[in-house]
């Protein structure tokens, strides 16, 4: 939805920012899942070791997720719901229809809820899920792009990737900040990749336990710190496997994922919408299926609304289980007396913290359009990748031996990373907060 916002108005052009936010991103989650491999344990967890401790580092990614999912949760919630509310009502949902539009949220938030609560384990459940969505999501928007997009829009995207430095005067910010934080995944969504790897079981996370789903799965013992190997000869060699796998995961998936993934629905909108259209308001995952209506009636309408509302949904319940899952692991790791009183059951945890988001997010459902919202989160995700990406330069180079430690190359990327998202952080606060225009 930010992508072709901003490309309709502004020009593919802008597709270089996504170039280098996947690259960036994709070296950021690779490192933190460096310690997480070795150790057992989710990156946030190897944070709250840092001088301060959990009081210090626990309590700032805690508020700094809230920050950002408390807006971003809620924001996609409502896109899906403005996806439903127009497939019920046979058009664009509007201002008018935002109750309509919440009561869709509201329910998006439910079901949620009960897919995260069958199965053995939640990550296991949401995996199957998200290869469901992800199939849909990439093949319908691979055909509808394939149909109605000319060959020379295609070629202005694949310009795009390269045309390094493009700023248009006049641009929006607030949108310019929040592709460059979300053209991948963005902010702490991107620490939680390690915490889902953790109870995948990837290296050392098969020994330290994972969250199981409330129906379906047991009472499993979940360590509240990790474990390392032995650096020997035979570990190295398994080591280096592990590694392999990992690289195939976020280069082959979450970096091409990323770059496709912003690129289609760019290309859907340029073809189908008049050069300079706003996106925006409550109708906003709804523009391109009303394009459709004109060229395939009906069956277009539902067909590109259907793809949009699953992208919505499918991302919404991720993120928001993410953070959840980053605050249950947090506090179980740093506070004793959490786990005491749930007598090791990490699930008297989890859900009952789950419900308490759900219900501050009905609460706070009708602060604003789902778009600026979802914009205002991912300047805070820029905020946060700058903190991740030194933060675990260090504790990798402070706590890893010297055979698990990355190649420098990888540590000049991020810093390189950090500035590039400090500078549309910078952005947001001079132009958006106090009003300074830069652009």
């Amino acid at each position: 939805m930010i992508g072709p916002s901003l490309f309709v108005k502004w020009g593919l052009g802008l597709l270089w920012i996504t170039t280098l936010s996947c690259l960036f991103q994709t070296i950021l989650n690779i490192e933190m899942s460096r310690y997480t491999l070795y150790t057992g344990e989710p990156i946030n967890i190897g944070f709250m070791r840092l001088p301060g401790g959990g009081k210090v580092w626990g309590s700032l990614f805690f508020i700094l997720a809230t920050l950002q999912v408390g807006f971003q949760g809620i924001s996609l919630a409502l896109m899906a719901g403005t996806a439903a509310a127009s497939l019920q009502l046979g058009r664009i949902a509007g201002a008018g229809d935002q109750g309509l539009v919440i009561a869709w949220g509201i329910l998006h938030f439910i079901i949620g809820f009960i897919l995260i609560s069958i199965g053995r384990a939640i990550e296991r459940t949401l995996e199957i899920f998200f290869w469901a969505c992800l199939i849909i999501m990439i093949g319908g928007l691979l055909i509808l792009d394939l149909a109605v997009v000319p060959a020379h829009i295609w070629m202005e995207g694949f310009k795009g990737f390269v045309s390094f430095g493009y700023i248009p005067a006049g641009v929006d910010v607030l949108i310019l900040g929040a592709i460059a934080a979300y053209s991948a995944m963005g902010g702490i969504s991107n620490n939680g990749i390690t915490n889902y790897y953790r109870d995948k079981g990837y290296a050392m996370g098969g020994k330290v336990g994972y969250i199981p789903a409330l129906i379906g799965g047991k009472k499993i013992p979940l360590s509240p710190s990790g474990k390392v190997f032995k650096i020997n000869p035979e570990n190295i060699r398994i080591w280096k496997q592990w590694l392999k796998l990992l690289y195939i995961d976020q280069w082959g998936l979450f970096w091409f994922g990323g770059m496709i993934g912003m690129l289609l629905p760019g290309l859907l909108a340029v073809a189908l919408l008049p050069p300079g259209t706003t996106i925006g308001g409550w109708g906003v995952a709804a523009y391109q299926g009303d394009a459709f209506r004109k060229l395939w009636g009906p069956i277009g309408f539902i067909a590109a609304i259907g793809i949009g509302w699953i992208i919505c949904f499918n991302t919404q319940i991720g993120i928001v289980e993410n953070y959840i899952r980053q605050i249950v692991d947090m506090a179980w790791s740093g506070i004793k007396g959490i786990r005491e009183w749930a007598k090791g059951d990490v699930r008297r945890v989890y859900y009952p913290i789950t419900v308490v988001y759900m219900i501050w997010a009905f609460i706070v459902m009708n602060v604003g359009a789902p778009l600026v919202l979802l914009a205002i989160s991912a300047n805070i995700a820029n905020l946060i990748m700058v903190i991740t990406a030194l933060l675990t330069i260090y504790i990798n180079e402070k706590f890893l031996p010297k055979e698990i430690r990355s190649p420098m190359w990888q540590h000049i990327l991020l810093v390189f990373g950090a500035i590039f998202w400090t500078i549309f952080f910078f952005f947001f606060v001079t132009q958006v907060l106090l009003g300074i225009k830069i652009l």
